[in-house]
């Protein structure tokens, strides 16, 4: 069987390649076309609205979805990588140190811009992620995109994340409840809930997104994940992928055209009609979490934080085949 072509063929359109012949197995080519096991929306995470925004617009309509939810940032890649899910959230260097393991991940479709925070309480002595070396920092799973970001940011910055912070991983709700406790100095967190503390008092002191940007030199938002798959699952099933990347891309348009959705569906993010603050805070904080784009800046970015990674020891090597691929050029 032929091997998928490196980044210049993802770049030139890979299901272009597909009618050329280069990759046979594809759904264009006249395999699989069945249905998909998808990650389904969770409260307390960004995608929390995609579902209801691709069900408001009737955009899933004969597509056989399977919903399967998650617990959270890391979960659903493990999903991804037992066989639950046949699609989830996967960010690069997550991808990276599972062709490591010997699992072949491919990013084909948007996932989301970084939308992790760094926040401290409104009377912290804290400014800056620096001053908190040595410091309890609660934080998300250490599997998870938001986690590996985080290390990512701080290394380009001159700082051993793992080393120079006392951090407390875990779920996104238990880092919110040392936080609230007072068990923790910081918090490192992912949207809405960064936005529902920042209503409630907690000030914001840096954006991993801007850290990436200060450290690394580069001027493009911080790509946090893609939607991913088996490379193996993408070759029998291309049609079904390039439909779920059709939808993805379909949902973000929606939110941008119309960024008061985000307040509209404040309860799918988990955010009940009491915390009106937070609901008027969703649309500003949030519509640039959901990237229009997919194609060579996006996979100039995702190749930017691989090779940050790996000269920073974040991944051991980089995998052998591109990992990012474009179902939609050549349609």
């Amino acid at each position: 069987m032929p091997t998928l072509n490196r980044r210049s063929l993802m770049r030139t359109g890979f299901l272009a390649a597909a009618a050329a012949g280069a990759v046979p197995l594809l759904g264009a080519c006249g395999t699989s076309s069945g249905g998909a096991k998808v990650q389904d929306s969770e409260e307390g995470t960004a995608s929390a609205v995609l579902r209801p925004v691709a069900e408001r617009f009737g955009l899933d309509e004969g597509l056989d979805l399977e919903y399967i939810a998650g617990t959270g940032p890391g979960d659903v890649q493990n999903k991804l990588l037992s066989g639950a899910l046949d699609v989830s959230s996967f960010g690069p260097i997550g991808a990276a140190v599972s062709a490591g393991a010997g699992a072949d991940v491919v990013l084909f479709s948007p996932g989301l811009n970084n939308h992790v925070r760094w926040l401290v309480a409104e009377n912290s002595s804290y400014r800056t992620p620096a001053d908190l070396r040595g410091k309890a920092v609660a934080t998300p799973p250490a599997n998870s995109d938001a986690y590996r970001s985080t290390q990512l940011a701080s290394a380009v910055n001159g700082i051993d994340f793992d080393n120079e912070y006392r951090v407390h991983q875990g779920a996104v709700l238990n880092g919110l409840a040392l936080f609230e406790r007072g068990d923790v100095e910081a918090i490192v967190t992912i949207e809405p809930n960064a936005t529902r503390l920042v209503a409630r008092g907690a000030r914001q002191i840096a954006t991993v997104d801007d850290l990436w940007r200060e450290g690394s030199g580069q001027s493009s938002p911080l790509v946090l994940n893609a939607q991913g798959a088996l490379r193996a699952w993408v070759q029998d099933n291309g049609e079904a992928a390039a439909s779920i990347h059709e939808l993805r891309q379909a949902v973000h348009q929606h939110i941008h055209d119309d960024p008061q959705l985000l307040a509209e569906f404040h309860e799918s993010y988990g955010i009940g009609a009491d915390e009106p603050d937070a609901i008027a805070l969703l649309p500003e904080r949030l519509v640039d979490a959901y990237p229009l784009d997919w194609g060579n800046t996006a996979f100039d970015n995702f190749q930017a934080q691989l090779d940050k990674a790996l000269e920073f020891g974040i991944v051991d090597a980089l995998p052998e085949q591109d990992i990012f691929l474009d179902l939609g050029a050549g349609r």
